[in-house]
């Protein structure tokens, strides 16, 4: 009896969990490893076969954006996220949402986000990111 109730109640943690979390851990890990110009948190976290395209166009493939970000211009010190949705299509999600960006040269900046992210060996990693500027009125 002791191991049925045991296996009911880990049975209910596991369901309960919103399959969304590994998206969510997923973003919020690059994002922190940008910021802290973390090659090997990006590593993680970014698909091998990674399309990265920024705000200004420039199209950037995994270890171009690391470089980018690591020892190039790019060095940001906050990203904030807001509406922020996420569809889960099997072992593929996708990301959409705004986000506030903060670099550490220059003007602060709202983009408009579209992520593509895909399980592999059991955790998320984001394969395509896409943002466009978002004009201020």
């Amino acid at each position: 009896m002791t191991r049925i109730i045991l296996l009911l109640i880990l049975s209910a943690g596991a369901f309960a969990a919103d399959p969304a979390d590994g998206i969510r851990e997923a973003s919020a890990g690059w994002r922190e490893a940008a910021i802290k110009q973390d090659k090997g948190g990006l590593d993680r976290w970014l698909a091998d076969d990674l399309v990265y395209a920024h705000s200004n166009g420039l199209t950037q493939n995994k270890a171009e954006y690391i470089a980018y970000v690591t020892k190039g211009p790019a060095h940001y010190e906050t990203f904030q996220e807001s509406d922020t949705k996420i569809t889960i299509y099997g072992i593929a999600a996708v990301l959409t949402g705004f986000e506030d960006v903060k670099p550490s040269k220059g003007e602060s900046y709202r983009v408009r986000r579209l992520e593509v992210y895909v399980q592999h060996n059991g955790r998320w990693q984001m394969a395509a990111h896409q943002s466009a500027r978002v004009r201020q009125p």
